[in-house]
């Protein structure tokens, strides 16, 4: 038994005793799967026109020649294309066929995610030795108290895979041996590269002249024992070339997403209360500073209360004070030149033009104002009175307004505003 959490395999030893996949198990673990041992399989040779695929018809044809009158005792579990060869009579496509019984029970167990052969997990670990080692062609052998593997691996991928029912001895090295001498014709393959993990009790049967024989070992994976056939079925689970093998039924693998779904519901609202909770804390904690420096400055501002109704006592008298001096200024200004103004006024002024309506008043702040009506020929002299007005330093704040052309004599009559101010 063994689980993968972030892409990583973590192998969990259980006794015998204790083989029930229970909530636990399938919330803390992204899969549970389940390698089975001891289940018939077959490689199929078929061969298509040059870049044409296998499809399952294909495929149930070739079984049905294949297994004869025994095509009846099993069903397909699952298949997936080993191999390819591009031949100049097609394409050779190699394909492996996991078997089922028919009139077998069915042995998965509950809480399974994933139910697949170890000829699968033999594949997938093939895979890891050839990214691990560099090498697209070389022989994986595995040997076990019950049983034992070897894998041909062929022009960078799995080519053919042989059971052994037997134990590591000198038997299946010899079984081994002649696997081997298979693939000697395909492509003078007669020097193979033979791995051996380390540790494995199948290394001891081995000749010694078997030179090109190789141990080897993953990193943080213990020697011996079954643990690289769990790193094999483990590559092999997450792998979606052999998503059809799998024997736990879908029913299954939506209820055990289902409880994890659950699970992580719980866990993401606990976490959110937790979060909340501390946020509360938080917000209360300042609250509670927030009303003592406020109390702390309520007693501070009570001692400074007096002095500042003071000031503002103060400001307002000021301000009346102020208010009642304003109309004690002087309004009275020096005697004025009007002979001047009067000149200035009809320098201004065209020579066909004239005047109306002469009047001076003083304003609140003792200045005076001058206005009259004025008339002239055309529009363009209006704008020429404006400036001369201005460049008159007697003049200030000229303005110009109710301007209108009489129909009668065509002259043009506006009123004329300015501020009076000596030189």
């Amino acid at each position: 038994m063994f689980h993968i959490r972030d892409q990583r395999l973590e192998l969990r030893r259980r006794s015998p005793e204790d083989l029930a996949v229970d909530g636990k198990w399938i919330n803390r673990t992204g899969m549970v799967a389940e390698g089975i041992a001891g289940q018939a399989y077959i490689h199929l040779d078929i061969r298509t026109p040059f870049g044409e695929t296998v499809d399952e018809r294909q495929v149930n044809e070739a079984l049905a020649e294949g297994l004869g009158p025994r095509r009846d005792r099993f069903r397909i579990g699952g298949w997936h294309i080993q191999f390819v060869e591009d031949t100049n009579l097609g394409s050779n496509h190699r394909v492996f066929v996991d078997l089922v019984d028919a009139g077998a029970p069915k042995s998965g167990q509950g809480g399974m995610d994933a139910g697949l052969s170890l000829e699968l997990a033999m594949e997938a670990l093939g895979e890891l030795v050839a990214t691990a080692k560099g090498e697209a062609n070389f022989q994986l052998l595995y040997g076990g108290k019950e049983f034992c593997y070897s894998l041909l691996y062929l022009n960078g991928g799995p080519f053919h895979l042989l059971r052994v029912d037997e134990g590591a001895g000198p038997k299946a090295a010899a079984r081994m041996r002649r696997h081997r001498e298979f693939a000697a014709g395909r492509n003078g393959n007669a020097g193979l590269r033979v791995f051996v993990a380390k540790g494995d009790p199948l290394w001891e049967h081995l000749p010694a002249k078997e030179a090109r024989t190789e141990g080897f070992a993953f990193p943080g994976v213990p020697e011996g024992g079954d643990t690289l056939l769990h790193l094999g079925l483990a590559q092999a689970a997450r792998q979606r070339d052999f998503a059809s093998h799998n024997r736990v039924s879908g029913e299954e693998r939506r209820r055990n997403e289902g409880i994890r779904t659950r699970f992580r519901f719980m866990l993401a609202l606990g976490a959110a209360i937790a979060v909340a909770a501390l946020a509360a804390a938080g917000y209360g904690a300042a609250i509670r500073i927030s009303q003592s420096q406020l109390a702390s400055l309520r007693s501070q501002a009570s001692v400074y209360q007096a002095p500042v109704d003071s000031i503002h006592g103060l400001r307002a008298a000021k301000m009346r004070l102020e208010a009642s001096v304003q109309d004690l200024r002087p309004m009275w200004r020096g005697p004025m030149d009007w002979n001047a103004v009067l000149v200035a006024l009809s320098a201004s002024l065209p020579r066909e033009s004239g005047i109306d309506g002469l009047a001076v008043s003083r304003e609140s702040d003792g200045s005076l104002e001058l206005s009259f009506k004025a008339w002239v020929r055309d529009w363009d002299q209006v704008q020429s009175i404006q400036k001369r007005l201005s460049a008159s330093k007697r003049f200030s704040a000229i303005s110009l307004s109710e301007q209108r052309k009489d129909l009668v004599t065509g002259v043009v009559v506006f009123h004329v505003t300015c501020k009076l101010g000596g030189e």
